[in-house]
């Protein structure tokens, strides 16, 4: 996440804090409170313990909204815990719950208030709790020995506390002596019957992140490793509390493809301890692969259980950073590459969940008109955008109007999510476990006082987590049960806001504010990565059937644009190189065999070149031979399919035009024409009067057969008959004589 942008609601504090006696802007002194600033400011927490001894955390602030006329809200009761963070032992400690009597009216002012350091007064008309000690029993109140802590609850009657409704100032002083020795800032609310309330849409991200480390190793599928995703599925891991945190239905996600595929492979018993142990050179540990298989698979179900009638928005494939994609002109084609809608339905199946097509999320919330013209292109009916992204006009304007807009791109329309900068600020401390109740507390102020800028007027409001928020499950809970309670505001989701029509209030942009421009991703890295998915596409048109393999390429690529790498582009270059690696190995499963020189004696003749298919499914390729010099001529063949882990010997016809020696490239293509493999030079010794000579040689040899077997015919007849006569016996033949 790259840092926040100024809003207008922070370029107003200043003021009202000033009519408000403190200061918008921490200064020294600040304590350590739990309040939750803006993602517009830094909080004053960093400043607190240089000055004062003592940090005070909110840890619970009840009920949400006080009533005196009710009695279950009657009481408000507040628990915070107390730390002595000097090196000395601090005495006299007395705690005491201080709440201002006017209501706060501006959201400014409830920005201020929080954001105000502890050196600051707490104002004049005020009531007060009674005094309570803190820590060990000791003369003046209580101590604490250095590095001590102590939990303190304070209460205040709702009957003695303000009417007026809406959120009142409050802080928790805690003082050694006279002296302020501690304090943290936060509201206390009081009920307004018959006040419409805010609508509040929150929007949480399940988003994979870059895999690896930045420079280090990742899988070729672009997927996060075994490791990674047996951490975060551990019992306080990142995934267990994304689905621990929201158990509201009402919370609305948006789910990155690429995140359940990883939780779904380590679920598979084949892929669980696999890469790790590759890694190591050892055997997989049955027991470990089975604890992690174990784990993902129970993710997997509880996702599915718990996307029950919630809104889900599918992010592109490995969320990718839309805004650098819009920069060059493969945007738009990579953005439908990375179509992610069919694959998280696949892995939520029928479990109820909306899954809602068409609405785009850019990385902090930022686009500018390129962006909105290319999701315009993709078909996409929705943007989520800030109201940096997308300022009011009106300066003068006094109330928060709906978070809707309308956008026009080139005469098509998109709906804008105009998500709240201030409340998506306060929403990014839910990560932090000691900033709940102080964050719950300023959530339902910054409500009522939304609500009670026109009460009769109920409008809505998008806080958004940020991408890698790893949310604290009891702060989450209890955010939603306090906004639910407190009579100020509804929750709703995504689907309800889109419905809302968007309200008479003029809009600028939307702007790409320049810091948003400067963390997006390389636009060299985006078009290298672009022709890298080229590549994998274009091999896949030469196989016959889906090869698991090559989607992993795919989704390979797809993850160097995912917009968890912004603010890591150092570790680009070795992640492009490790893909480029991946998709030649891929490449070579098919290729030509490499032979010795060939001898060509004959005018006519063909060239065997041997086809070989590592691969698990067939492919269909072409065999392309090109000649470096004109001795030869040679004939195209037809488009030859290969049989899985199969080879296939082609014969190219070749016609000799003259003699010597000819290197011939032979290539592999797919059907569309890409070329398959590295290049295989095949040397042919071209011999044509060679054939001349053979063929007369030939011919004279089968003349002087063909005559010394006539000789032979002629004389044996006349050779056997002399035989046969010298063969006849004496006395025949001296009868012969006496007859």
């Amino acid at each position: 996440m790259t840092p926040r942008r100024p809003g207008r609601l922070a370029r107003g504090a200043t003021a009202a804090a000033l009519a408000l006696g403190v200061a918008a802007v921490p200064a020294s002194g600040a304590v350590a409170a739990t309040t939750s600033p803006s993602r517009t400011s830094p909080s004053p927490s960093a400043t607190s313990a240089a000055v004062l001894p003592l940090t005070v955390t909110l840890l619970q602030v009840t009920p949400s909204s006080y009533a005196a006329d009710d009695p279950a809200r009657a009481v408000v009761t507040v628990r915070v815990r107390v730390r002595n963070t000097s090196r000395a032992t601090v005495a006299g400690l007395q705690a005491r719950l201080v709440v201002q009597r006017s209501a706060l009216v501006t959201r400014q002012s409830v920005q201020g208030w929080a954001q105000a350091p502890a050196s600051r007064s707490l104002g004049s008309s005020t009531v007060t709790s009674e005094r309570v000690a803190v820590g060990a029993p000791a003369e003046g109140g209580g101590e604490l020995l250095a590095g001590g802590e102590a939990e303190v609850v304070l209460t205040l009657a709702a009957a003695d506390l303000p009417r007026a409704g809406g959120a009142h100032a409050a802080a928790v002083e805690v003082q050694s002596g006279t002296r302020r020795a501690g304090l943290v800032r936060t509201f206390v609310t009081a009920a307004a019957p018959g006040t419409a309330p805010t609508k509040v849409t929150l929007l949480l991200p399940l988003v994979a992140g870059r895999t690896g480390e930045a420079g280090g190793d990742a899988p070729v599928d672009g997927l996060l490793s075994a490791d990674e995703v047996g951490e975060q599925l551990g019992a306080d891991g990142r995934l267990t509390h994304l689905l621990q945190a929201v158990p509201d239905p009402r919370v609305s996600w948006a789910v990155d493809p690429a995140l359940l595929d990883s939780v779904a492979a380590l679920a598979t018993p084949a892929a669980a301890a696999a890469p790790a142990a590759a890694a190591a050179g050892t055997t997989p540990s049955p027991s470990a692969a089975s604890g992690e298989q174990a784990a993902a698979a129970a993710w997997l179900a509880a996702l599915r259980t718990a996307s029950a009638g919630r809104d889900v928005l599918p992010l592109p494939y490995a969320d990718p950073d839309l805004a650098s994609l819009a920069r060059t002109t493969a945007g738009a084609s990579l953005l439908a590459a990375a179509s992610g809608g069919d694959a998280v339905r696949s892995q939520l199946g029928d479990a109820g969940a909306d899954v809602l097509d068409g609405v785009a999320w850019p990385a902090d919330e930022a686009a500018g008109p390129a962006l909105l013209e290319v999701l315009a292109g993709a078909g996409d009916r929705a943007v989520v955008l800030d109201d940096d992204s997308t300022p009011t006009t009106d300066d003068d304007l006094t109330y928060t109007p709906t978070g809707r807009s309308d956008l026009d791109v080139d005469g098509t329309e998109l709906a804008g999510l105009v998500a709240d900068s201030t409340l998506s600020g306060v929403l990014a401390d839910v990560s932090r476990p000691d900033a709940g109740a102080a964050l719950v507390q300023r959530f339902v102020a910054e409500a009522a006082t939304t609500s009670l800028q026109r009460p009769n007027d109920g409008r809505s409001l998008l806080a958004v987590a940020p991408r890698s928020v790893d949310p604290d499950p009891a702060t989450m809970t209890a955010l939603t049960t306090a906004l639910q309670d407190s009579g100020f505001a509804q929750l709703q989701g995504v689907e309800e806001l889109l419905a809302t029509p968007a309200p008479d209030v003029a809009r600028s942009g939307p702007v790409l504010p320049a810091d948003a421009a400067r963390a997006q991703l390389p636009t060299a890295h985006v078009a290298a990565v672009s022709a890298a998915v080229a590549d994998v596409d274009a091999f896949g048109t030469a196989l016959q059937g889906e090869d698991p393999a090559l989607e992993d390429r795919r989704r390979a690529a797809l993850a160097l644009l995912s917009a968890s790498w912004r603010g890591h582009a150092g570790g680009l270059p070795d992640a492009r190189r490790r893909l480029a690696d991946a998709i030649g190995a891929l490449a070579e499963g098919v290729r030509i065999v490499g032979g010795s020189t060939r001898n060509l004696a004959a005018t006519r003749s063909e060239l065997p070149v041997t086809v070989v298919n590592e691969l698990d499914v067939p492919v269909r390729v072409q065999v392309v031979l090109r000649a470096r010099a004109p001795r030869v001529q040679l004939t195209a063949v037809p488009e030859q399919t290969i049989a899985a882990h199969s080879q296939v010997r082609v014969a190219v016809p070749v016609r000799a035009l003259a003699n010597g020696s000819v290197v011939v490239d032979a290539t592999l293509r797919s059907p569309g024409g890409f070329p398959i493999g590295a290049t295989v030079p095949v040397t042919l010794n071209v011999r044509m009067g060679v054939e001349g000579w053979i063929t007369g040689a030939v011919g004279g040899l089968a003349a002087l057969l063909l005559v010394v077997g006539v000789v032979r015919a002629v004389r044996r007849p006349r050779r056997r008959m002399d035989e046969a006569e010298q063969a006849l016996p004496v006395g025949e033949a001296s009868g012969a004589e006496r007859g």
